[in-house]
């Protein structure tokens, strides 16, 4: 997994993958849920939420090129 396209490539299955299953059910409840300035906090904290989980998958990765190289 030492190609950048390789890590590339799973990156954009985790994120589909994640988008997908949590961000989107997590954005249907809040639409149902939530109206006005509380709509928009909860969609900016999903979306924060779905970045730090792309950085942790990031990091994962990362930490698996060091310890096979």
């Amino acid at each position: 997994m030492n190609v950048p396209t390789d890590r590339l490539l799973l990156m954009l299955v985790v994120a589909t993958g994640f988008a997908i299953l949590v961000g989107g059910w997590a954005a249907a409840l809040v639409h149902a849920e939530a109206t006005g300035w509380e709509e928009l906090a909860l969609r900016a904290g999903i979306g924060a939420t779905f970045f730090l989980v792309l950085l942790g998958a990031w990091s994962v990765f990362t930490g698996i090129d060091r310890e096979t190289a």
